[in-house]
């Protein structure tokens, strides 16, 4: 970046900062904003996403791009190659991506697929053991209009590859002609070294069904993940974990962490997992893309951005800070005679709309809490509840989160689980990986 071109960021920050927020019109026109979007979008998602306003957005944007340098020679030889506008995004967020790139880890495909009025290619892929990430770019001759994407699989040869999960977003419903996006695909199953025959199908809706099938196979050698076997026992303030292991992609590194069951606290969220090398680089958690996960068994998998071409002679892997809640603490609500029966104990959580299809959430958390909290949701009988979708947006000290169910067709009072919350243990775990 230039200086002249940073000197016009900084006035235009300037400019943003005498802007007046009045809170409580923006509180409403974010909630309004908030809903149409679910309405919008009733398909879930497998990536969670947070609504800011739009303010906030603009400074983050500003702050972090005042933030981050990138040399010529690398902007330059990134910009050269297609369909590269949302991988450089990533680059900014990910040092793994940006060490993907600079060790030629990317491939080109050039795939097409067309039905005459909307146009698929597949620009190029990264993949590994662990997962995909596709670029692909939609060319309209008309423009979609609120596009939804209704199906991806994808194909090793003729077999489907079984995901734990899929994030992506819709391509732009401004009724643009040309735009680019990227789907990442996370496997179930180490993806075989040898694989090179791949085929995408993708179905998109507009006013119409768009069917796209686009086969491509890839010239790299999938690189292998580096798989450091630990099985390492930790505790953090009382609280009992199992360190499984740790394997390094080129895409991400996988950490696999096993609560004891006999823990009086759940662990929502490891805030700080990360590897650090001897100079004190640090590789932290991945922020875009599907973050985490669960097997089966309950064991939690957590992925942090990739030093797979680093090779550092001395690497170490650390986390200090945990949200965590006590198990018996829980919202539990009645959608039918609108009644709120349990709360946390500590009064942060107020439940300010409820109904059979609506429970809307108030959470004082601070301004530095960047979390959708609310998880999912159990009727009376254990039975999980279908959402149709669900909202979380921040105004100064607070948080907010809705869920939205497909109907009330549930037996009543329901428990919501919580997927994070501003409670925290500390404790200092570092494991040397060799």
């Amino acid at each position: 970046m230039t200086e002249r071109e940073e000197e016009r960021l900084r006035s235009m920050k300037e400019q943003m900062d005498q802007i007046p927020i009045p809170e409580e019109a923006l509180s409403n026109a974010i909630r309004a904003g908030v809903r149409q979007a679910e309405q919008q979008h009733t398909r879930k998602k497998t990536a969670r996403r947070l609504v800011w306003p739009a303010a906030a957005v603009a400074a983050l944007l500003l702050a972090f791009v005042m933030t981050i340098r990138v040399s010529p020679a690398f902007a330059h030889a990134v910009s050269s190659l297609p369909g590269m506008s949302q991988i450089v995004e990533m680059i900014q967020y990910d040092k793994g991506m940006k060490a993907i790139i600079a060790n030629d880890y990317y491939e080109e495909i050039h795939a097409t697929d067309s039905d005459g009025t909307v146009t698929v290619t597949l620009n190029g892929v990264i993949v590994d053991q662990s997962g995909m990430v596709i670029s692909y770019t939609v060319d309209s001759t008309t423009g979609m209009k609120n596009p939804q994407i209704d199906k991806i699989e994808l194909y090793s040869g003729n077999v489907l590859l079984e995901h734990q999960g899929i994030s992506f977003n819709y391509p732009s419903e401004d009724g643009k002609m040309s735009n680019e996006q990227l789907i990442h695909y996370n496997f179930i199953e180490p993806l075989p070294t040898d694989s090179q025959e791949f085929e995408l199908k993708l179905s998109i809706r507009d006013a119409e069904d768009h069917q796209f099938s686009l086969p491509f196979s890839i010239k790299k050698p999938v690189a292998e993940g580096k798989v450091y076997e630990l099985d390492r026992k930790v505790t953090v303030d009382g609280q009992k974990l199992t360190i499984q292991s740790i394997t390094v992609h080129p895409l991400k590194v996988a950490v696999k962490i096993k609560e004891d069951p006999g823990n009086a606290m759940d662990i929502l969220q490891y805030e700080d997992l990360r590897i650090e090398d001897g100079d004190g680089e640090v590789w932290s958690r991945i922020t875009n893309g599907m973050t985490a996960t669960q097997d089966e068994d309950g064991t939690d998998l957590y992925f942090l951005q990739s030093n797979y071409f680093e090779q550092p002679d001395l690497m170490v892997f650390r986390m200090n800070r945990m949200q965590a809640l006590d198990k018996t603490e829980k919202l539990v609500v009645n959608t039918l005679t609108g009644e709120v029966l349990e709360t946390p104990s500590d009064g942060k959580l107020a439940v300010t709309e409820l109904s059979p299809t609506l429970v809307e959430t108030q959470l004082r958390t601070g301004p530095e809490f960047g979390y959708g909290y609310l998880g999912s949701a159990v009727d009376a009988n254990g039975t999980t509840i279908d959402l149709s979708s669900g909202g979380a947006w921040h105004i100064g000290e607070y948080s907010y989160n809705d869920m939205r169910f497909t109907n009330g067709d549930y037996v009543n009072p329901i428990t919501i689980h919580f997927f994070a919350y501003p409670n925290y243990i500390e404790g200092d775990v570092t494991i040397r990986l060799e």
